[in-house]
């Protein structure tokens, strides 16, 4: 073997020693245990004066803003809860929630909410890297749909729990009418 293919090969090696070490270094039980701070929604609506846990069906509900306008519901199906992925590049993020039920057309019945915060990258280790954590300082919702977002305690951090409330309105149907 000629000096540049001993080297290549010496290198190639070297890398895939490296990766190896790389993938299974991040795999460890402490990374899943210390996963990032994911705000998971749960939706609930207020029936006869109680708070419910709620289904809503043929939700939509995107990003915006966010590369590609990610779709996390397509309203294909009813959904209870959601993870809502924060933007770590920036102090709000924002989110539509749509419902595209035929009965309602041609109406565009949605609600953007938009969630204000400040970021807190915490180190982990040195095999997970940083997580961050997320304090609420405001919620804004245009309120069709949806009639308040709490966080209880104000904080996302990487403690597997639902963290996000979105309280809906309940009536038979969205007040639709044009004044």
């Amino acid at each position: 073997m000629t000096g540049k293919k001993k080297r290549a090969v010496s290198l190639l090696a070297t890398a895939g020693i490296v990766s190896v070490g790389v993938i299974t270094g991040c795999s460890t039980e402490e990374c899943y245990e210390n996963r990032n701070a994911l705000p998971y929604a749960g939706f609930y609506g207020v029936m006869e004066g109680e708070m419910t846990a709620i289904s809503i069906d043929s939700l939509r509900v995107y990003g915006i803003g966010a590369p590609g306008d990610s779709i996390l519901s397509t309203g294909s199906r009813a959904v209870s809860n959601l993870y809502l992925p924060f933007r770590i590049d920036s102090d709000t993020t924002s989110y539509v929630f749509k419902l595209i039920n035929k009965a309602y057309e041609p109406y565009d019945i949605a609600d953007t909410v938009t969630f204000v915060y400040s970021r807190e990258a915490r180190f982990v280790s040195a095999a997970c890297g940083a997580s961050y954590v997320y304090t609420i300082q405001d919620i804004r919702n245009t309120g069709l749909l949806i009639d308040s977002v709490v966080v209880p305690g104000g904080r996302i951090t990487n403690a597997d729990m639902e963290n996000i409330q979105i309280y809906f309105n309940t009536g038979e149907t969205p007040d639709i009418s044009e004044d």
